[in-house]
């Protein structure tokens, strides 16, 4: 492939490497705030407005933040499967160009 172009594949799974490791921390942070941060509506005090509505504003956060680390690790898998699949593509070419480039330089057809 020397009048192409080169795609260095080790940079793109070292890519998905850290892309990885981001997901794994995601995971920790959405459990965290789905299951460790449950209060009830009595938590910031009861019969006035203030209360309700900092409960909701919660409860909305909880929702907002689970549905992002949820698109977030989906859009990573997406990536990372795509990349893989990328990078198995571009080493099987060049296992091929390599493969065809010993049979044209020892003579065979």
């Amino acid at each position: 492939m020397a009048d192409g172009y080169r795609v260095n594949t080790g940079e793109l799974e070292a890519v998905v490497k850290r892309l990885r490791t981001l997901q794994q921390g995601l995971g920790e942070c959405g459990s965290t705030a789905k299951y460790n941060t449950v209060l009830v509506s009595d938590d910031f005090g009861a019969n006035f407005d203030e209360a309700k509505k900092l409960f909701g504003a919660h409860a909305q956060m909880q929702q907002f933040l689970s549905q992002h680390i949820q698109e977030l690790d989906s859009l990573i898998n997406d990536f990372g499967d795509k990349t893989h699949a990328v990078t198995a593509a571009y080493q099987a070419r060049e296992d091929d160009f390599v493969a065809s480039a010993r049979t044209i330089g020892s003579g065979g057809a």
